[in-house]
């Protein structure tokens, strides 16, 4: 993994770069002098918490393809997915879910955005989420990871991809992913945008994300079997968009139940209209999830699969 501590001014930079390799050590424009003026540059000190108000409106100025913008903020706070920041509510349109916060541009379709930054969080920690995440996007991209600071976060790993996979050449739509530690884990925020947006959205989001400040999630972490039940209903009708119009049809018996459950573990079986019968093994306090299969007819006896989630992201 390759690491430099470097200050947030220069993310811009480096998220704008149009094509080819990055230099070797990347340099700060006039241009990007102007953005730490305007975005204070991060200091090396534990983040500071702000004392905005959820839904608290407010303006404040940042630099946008070379010429200052006054931007309409609103601050929110999400103690589920545990963080607070702002966000631009005239560009931007706020998508509120269990397992986390949307915001996507308003000249996009909102079913299939793209422009737009996710946040959510992971049980995981950092170092291995940002591992994880390189790996699902090197099958894409030329990934890289390095380490950057945030005025409200601190510490974070950027994983940059933008590169398309053994090429020269931008992709048509890039990826910035934001990797927080914190003391539950991590939060990731991942920004999308086009490559035409880059120096829009991409800076848009950039800013957005130095408002960032962590915060301990308010939750219950023990899960109960009616949200386990739920959340894997809701896994798997996201795993197969035509599953709901299946078992709305009832023409195949398809059914969720809870098959067993203790103080550390439950297990949700799912039949599926195939007849293969699936279990979920949920960690009750972590919501790591493992999945068996049983084909009766076909296989002996379960057998586990390579599938492997956490029921904390499909829960609600």
């Amino acid at each position: 993994m390759k690491k430099a501590i470097l200050s947030f001014s220069i993310i811009a930079a480096l998220a704008l770069s149009a094509c080819g390799a990055p230099a070797a050590q990347p340099t700060i424009s006039p241009e990007d002098s102007e953005v730490a003026t305007v975005i204070q540059a991060p200091s090396e000190t534990a983040p500071v918490k702000t004392a905005r108000q959820d839904g608290e409106r407010f303006q404040s100025v940042i630099l946008l393809e070379g010429m200052e913008e006054t931007v309409n903020y609103e601050h929110i706070v999400n103690p589920t997915l545990g963080f607070e920041m702002d966000y631009d509510y005239e560009s931007l349109i706020r998508q509120s879910g269990a397992g986390f916060e949307r915001f996507v541009s308003i000249y996009d379709d909102p079913a299939a955005p793209e422009n737009y930054l996710d946040v959510s969080f992971d049980t995981g920690s950092a170092e291995l989420t940002a591992d994880a995440i390189s790996a699902r996007l090197s099958d894409v991209y030329d990934t890289s990871i390095e380490e950057f600071t945030l005025d409200g976060a601190g510490r974070f790993l950027r994983i940059e991809a933008s590169v398309l996979k053994g090429t020269d050449r931008m992709a048509d739509q890039l990826q910035a992913v934001y990797v927080i530690p914190a003391p539950d884990g991590c939060r990731v925020a991942t920004a999308h945008y086009a490559i035409e947006a880059a120096e829009g959205f991409g800076h848009r989001f950039a800013a957005m994300m130095n408002t960032l400040t962590v915060l301990e999630r308010n939750v219950d972490t023990t899960l109960s079997d009616e949200l386990a039940l739920s959340a894997i209903r809701s896994y798997c009708l996201s795993a197969n968009p035509d599953l709901e119009e299946i078992v709305n049809a009832g023409e195949y018996p398809v059914y969720w139940e809870i098959a067993s459950s203790d103080a550390g573990q439950i297990v949700v079986l799912y039949r599926s209209y195939t007849g293969a019968l699936l279990r979920y093994y949920i960690d009750r306090m972590t919501g790591e999830t493992y999945v068996t299969e049983f084909v009766p007819g076909i296989t002996s006896e379960e057998q586990r699969t390579e599938e492997s989630f956490n029921v904390w992201d499909y829960f609600g």
